[in-house]
C-alpha cells in the first residue's frame, strides 16, 4: 500500500512538472502579436501549472524578454551637448567683443536709467564752454548712457575744434563725464596773404602751429608775423620760424626794456631775414638770422642806453635803424643828424 501511494504521488508530480515548449514568433506590437504554438490546440488543452512556477510567480516580478520589434525607449534630453554648445557660443561672442574693445561691448550693453548722463565736468578749458564741448562731443544730458558711451568717439569729435590741443574723456560713475581738455594758447599773430593760402590774420601757439583764424571780438594784442609765406623751402621756413619763436620766448622774461607787448611786428624780408618793429618807435631792427637769444640780450642792452635820453649822447628818438649783425659781436645804431 505504501509503495502504491509513492508511485501515485510520483505520477502526479510528473504530471504537474510537464511544460509545453514555446514555439512560433511573438511580437509586442499589438497588430502583429501572435501566440506561441497553435491557439486551437491550446483551447482543447488545460494549462498545467507546477508548484515551483506558482512560487516564482508570486515571489518575483514577471520577466519579459524582448523579441522581434524593440520597445520604444524614453527620449533623453542631451543636457551636456546643449551646455557645451552654449559655452562655445559665449566664448565666440566674448572673443569677438574683446577684439573690438569697449567699442564692441557698448552695443550690447543695456540702457540702465541709473547710468544716464546727468553732468559734464570740464577740466582745463577756458575759451571753449561746457555747452560747446557737450554739443560737439554728442553728450546729451539725461539721454546719453555711460555704459554705452564711446569715449574715443567723443574725443575724436571734440578734437576737431581748432582751439583743442588735446582732450581726454573719462567716466565718473554712475552719471558724470569728465572732459580734460588742453587748449592752444595764442602766442603771436600770423598775417597770410596771397591766393595759395587762406588770407587773413591767424593765431599761432608757442610751438609755431597756426590753429585758428582771428574773428571779430577776438584778442589781437600780440606781435604780428608777416612775410612768412615768402619762404617756400620747408627747411629754411623752419629755421626762420625757430628764430621768431626763440625771440618771442626771450621777450616773455619781461625785461622792462623789451617786453613782449613792446614788439609790434616781426617781418620776414625777401632774403628770409628777420626785421623787428617796436610799438612806440618806427625804426626797424635788422635782426638777421640765427642766435636769437644772444641777439636779444644785446638788443636789450642797446635799448637800455637809448632809453636814458641823455642830452649829449644817443637818443632813441633820433635812431633811424639798428643792425644786429653788422659785424661779429657788434651792433650798429644809426641815427639822424637832427632831433
Amino acid at each position: 500500500m505504501k509503495k502504491w501511494i509513492q508511485e501515485s504521488l510520483g505520477k502526479v508530480e510528473k504530471l504537474f512538472s510537464r511544460r509545453k515548449k514555446k514555439t512560433g514568433y511573438r511580437s509586442f506590437d499589438p497588430p502583429f502579436r501572435t501566440a506561441y504554438g497553435d491557439k486551437r490546440a491550446e483551447k482543447n488543452k488545460k494549462r498545467r501549472l507546477s508548484l515551483s512556477s506558482l512560487v516564482q510567480f508570486f515571489s518575483r516580478k514577471k520577466a519579459v524578454r524582448d523579441q522581434g520589434y524593440r520597445r520604444k525607449e524614453p527620449t533623453k534630453i542631451p543636457i551636456m551637448k546643449i551646455a557645451v554648445g552654449l559655452i562655445l557660443v559665449v566664448v565666440v561672442v566674448v572673443g569677438y567683443r574683446i577684439g573690438q574693445g569697449w567699442q564692441g561691448w557698448r552695443d550690447v550693453m543695456p540702457v540702465l536709467p541709473m547710468f544716464q548722463l546727468h553732468k559734464v565736468t570740464v577740466d582745463g578749458g577756458s575759451t571753449i564752454g561746457e555747452s560747446t564741448l557737450r554739443s560737439q562731443g554728442g553728450l546729451v544730458l539725461y539721454r546719453s548712457n555711460l555704459l554705452r558711451l564711446d569715449t574715443a568717439e567723443v574725443e575724436r569729435k571734440i578734437a576737431e575744434n581748432p582751439w583743442v590741443s588735446s582732450v581726454k574723456v573719462e567716466r565718473d560713475w554712475p552719471s558724470t563725464v569728465i572732459v580734460r581738455v588742453t587748449e592752444h594758447e595764442p602766442f603771436a599773430l600770423v598775417y597770410r596773404q596771397g591766393q595759395e593760402e587762406d588770407p587773413g590774420l591767424f593765431y599761432m601757439n608757442r610751438d609755431g602751429k597756426v590753429f585758428i583764424k582771428v574773428g571779430a571780438g577776438m584778442d589781437i594784442d600780440h606781435p604780428v608775423i608777416t612775410g612768412l609765406e615768402r619762404v617756400k623751402e620747408d627747411e629754411r621756413r623752419r629755421e626762420v620760424l625757430a628764430d621768431i619763436l626763440g625771440f618771442l620766448r626771450q621777450t616773455q622774461k619781461n625785461n622792462p626794456n623789451l617786453p613782449k607787448q613792446a614788439v609790434s611786428e616781426m617781418h620776414v624780408n625777401h632774403i628770409g631775414e628777420l626785421v623787428i618793429f617796436l610799438v612806440e618807435y618806427p625804426f626797424p631792427i635788422f635782426f638777421g638770422r640765427g642766435k636769437a637769444e644772444t641777439k636779444y640780450n644785446r638788443l636789450v642792452k642797446v635799448l637800455e642806453v637809448l632809453y636814458k635820453k641823455q642830452e649829449k649822447e644817443m637818443q632813441i628818438s633820433r635812431v633811424e635803424y639798428i643792425r644786429m649783425d653788422y659785424l661779429e659781436d657788434k651792433v650798429l645804431v644809426a641815427q639822424s643828424g637832427s632831433g
